[in-house]
């Protein structure tokens, strides 16, 4: 079902979890003024949000944001939610690394004044977002949880939300989680080039055990809600029969398309 001018599709932006590329094909299937982005202040988004006119709230066709869910329910027309999760220890590396190259990010000078590593840093009981940072944002508790306190009931919220959600994507299943984008809201252009991939990460390989049992310490509910978000998709390609194929030789062949050519395309697949 495609979109329609009477509803807003809502994007559940996990960080990290490939939304950069993936917003670069949302411009091009939305106009500017029909986007609204909480910024990096989402917990001043959010607020801000409440108090916006039903006119100003009415012309929103597409929100996103690394808002905790449930800010949907402050808007007057339907809404229609997605989101795109990671494997919760990849997802975890690529923040820990993106914090290192970047010095405006709120953890930099922590990590480097004090030489943390990846354990160190965890143990420290600062970043909430590294400790089931999935589960925070998708059942609306974000920072209301200490860090190593995101409960099973906190899980299961989570999954609630996850289930009542039009798409949910991977970021390791990326190419298929766009096709089934573009069915349920008739997004006309998904081709792209990948952006923001990290330079300063090492390879797998070199990725110490130590690390990585440590992440799985702190994401252990995020684990658990990435194997739920893996069953609700293949549900969804199943229940999309074999158009799926069709629009991914599509995609292949948008891919390769110079963005002068975009706004020529016709009507979505």
């Amino acid at each position: 079902m495609s979109a329609t001018r009477d509803e807003v599709i809502v994007f559940y932006h996990l960080p990290k979890s490939a939304g950069t590329t993936l917003n670069r094909i949302i411009r091009h299937n939305y106009r500017p003024e029909e986007m609204v982005e909480s910024g990096p202040d989402t917990q001043g988004f959010t607020e801000a949000l409440a108090t916006w006119p039903p006119e100003r709230l009415a012309a929103i066709r597409f929100l996103q944001g690394h808002f905790p869910f449930g800010v949907h329910e402050n808007l007057p027309q339907r809404t229609r939610c997605f989101t795109i999760l990671r494997d919760p220890v990849d997802r975890v590396l690529s923040q820990y690394y993106h914090v290192r190259r970047d010095p405006d990010y709120f953890l930099h000078d922590l990590i480097l004044d004090n030489n943390y590593s990846l354990p160190q840093l965890l143990d420290s009981g600062i970043p909430l977002m590294m400790n089931d940072g999935q589960v925070r944002l998708l059942s609306g508790v974000y920072t209301g949880a200490n860090m190593g306190e995101v409960t099973e009931e906190v899980l299961a919220m989570a999954i609630a939300n996850l289930r009542s959600c039009e798409v949910v994507g991977l970021t390791e299943q990326f190419d298929l989680s766009l096709v089934l984008l573009q069915r349920a809201f008739g997004w006309r252009y998904i081709g792209y080039m990948p952006v923001n991939v990290g330079h300063n990460r090492p390879p797998a390989e070199e990725i110490d055990a130590e690390s990585i049992e440590a992440i799985r310490h702190y994401n252990r509910m995020d684990a658990l809600l990435y194997e739920e978000a893996q069953q609700i998709m293949a549900r969804q390609v199943a229940n999309a029969g074999r158009s799926l194929g069709l629009r991914l030789m599509a995609l292949n062949l948008q891919k390769k398309m110079p963005d002068r050519w975009i706004h020529h395309l016709p009507g979505g697949y």
